[in-house]
């Protein structure tokens, strides 16, 4: 188990690589996947189905994201901004808070397809999605 695996795990969240990601999102309808990377480093290339929100504007999104009812994953290139996210989020009140171990690096290198550009879709949308899937 890595340093950020064992960090996670001790406050109450989890990491784990893309062999693990269907399953938890299969579990969980409606799972949130936070992108937390720069927008050009989205643009280039991410997993399809995530929002971005940069770490540096995270901040301004705590509390909404606080109020999730699904499951949220973070994501970023190797899993540090992430993990650095997701223990923000925590302490805003979410407790089922993830981190893509790896990032989108892991997953590239486990042959998982990365989409170029950028969809825009504000998190508000993203949240409201994710709760009607969960529900569904």
């Amino acid at each position: 188990m890595s340093f950020l695996s064992s960090l996670a795990s001790m406050i109450g969240g989890s990491s784990f690589g893309p062999e693990q990601f269907d399953q938890v999102c299969a579990e969980n309808p409606g799972t949130l996947l936070l992108d937390v990377r720069s927008r050009n480093e989205y643009v280039q290339g991410h997993i399809d189905g995530s929002t971005l929100v940069p770490l540096d504007q995270l901040s301004a999104s705590l509390t909404l994201l606080a109020e999730a009812t699904a499951p949220i994953i973070v994501i970023c290139h190797a899993g540090s901004r992430a993990a650095t996210a997701a223990t923000a989020i925590r302490r805003s009140g979410k407790t089922d808070v993830h981190v893509l171990g790896g990032g989108v690096s892991s997953w590239a290198g486990h042959g998982r397809k990365l989409v170029p550009g950028a969809k825009d879709v504000p998190l508000r949308d993203a949240l409201k999605k994710a709760r009607k899937t969960a529900t569904a």
